[in-house]
């Protein structure tokens, strides 16, 4: 991520299916030094952060095709799972 943080439109395709919030590393030392705990943000300042520091971004954030996972969220794991051995199959 610090090398090569998302794009603007990547970062959104997991905010409209996860919602901001949920992109949001609250355990990062950046959210903590950052004085994020005792702001009330709306979704688009939060995805302003998101871009301007990438070190708030919840991980693993993985897209495959026009699947995407955030953190431990093993459904979307799953489905990902699936969307690639339905891809290797003869």
């Amino acid at each position: 991520m610090a090398a090569r943080p998302p794009a603007p439109t990547e970062l959104r395709r997991f905010s409209q299916r996860y919602g901001a919030e949920a992109l949001l590393d609250r355990n990062s030392q950046s959210f903590r030094n950052g004085g994020l705990a005792h702001m009330r943000l709306d979704a688009a300042e939060i995805e302003e952060r998101l871009l301007a520091d990438s070190r708030l971004i919840r991980l693993p954030l993985v897209r495959a095709g026009s699947h995407v996972a955030v953190g431990d969220d093993e459904p979307s794991w799953q489905d990902i799972l699936r969307h690639l051995q339905g891809q290797s199959a003869p």
